[in-house]
């Protein structure tokens, strides 16, 4: 029996530790990276990247940019949200093919319009990073549906991430999830009231 939405929601959490050897499978990580691939953004934009990553000696470089959090330090695998931020001046060969795609076989000038209003070069990373957490949060509720544990990762030496996955220097890590099978049953949760 499949969860329900409300329930992966209800049993989603932040592992803090994986279960060693036991790998997380391409089909696995090809349905997480849907879930992402799915998700809202402004404008259509997508402004992100998807990172993967099985191999050992590069998740123990993740894992040291992470500040040997355990989490990090235990994860079978990691999928690394890159925001596209370079992608995002208003005239890149990029933001024009969103937005032609966006229009639906319609005019994109309403929307490069608003978007080249709102876009400001010294605020967009900020903007771009914040628009992968809406693909991380389906991921990581895809995980939870999938029985995967998984945990968000904040906090990580950005220098040493991009050097890690060896992205371009105007990469900009937005996001760190590491899964697994999560080492420890799930805690109670604890959270405040809607109103």
């Amino acid at each position: 029996m499949q969860l329900a939405l409300l329930d992966a929601i209800q049993q989603r959490y932040a592992c803090r530790k994986f279960v060693a050897d036991q790998p997380v499978s391409l089909g696995e990580l090809a349905l997480l990276l849907e879930a992402g691939r799915l998700a809202p953004s402004a404008f259509g934009l997508e402004p992100w990247r998807f990172v993967t990553v099985t191999d050992r000696t590069v998740r123990a470089a993740i894992a040291h940019a992470c500040h040997d959090q355990p989490a990090a330090a235990t994860a079978a695998a990691f999928i690394v949200i890159v925001a596209l931020v370079a992608e995002l001046d208003p005239d890149s060969v990029y933001v024009r093919k969103q937005f032609k795609a966006e229009a639906r076989d319609g005019d994109p000038a309403p929307i490069h319009d608003a978007y080249r209003a709102f876009h400001r070069a010294e605020s967009i990373t900020e903007w771009a990073q914040g628009q992968c957490n809406f693909a991380a949060a389906h991921m990581l509720l895809q995980a939870t549906h999938q029985g995967l544990g998984s945990c968000p990762i904040g906090g990580f030496d950005a220098a040493a991430l991009t050097a890690a996955l060896k992205l371009p220097p105007d990469g900009s890590p937005a996001l760190v999830i590491a899964l697994g099978r999560c080492a420890h049953a799930a805690p109670q949760r604890l959270r405040k009231a809607c109103n």
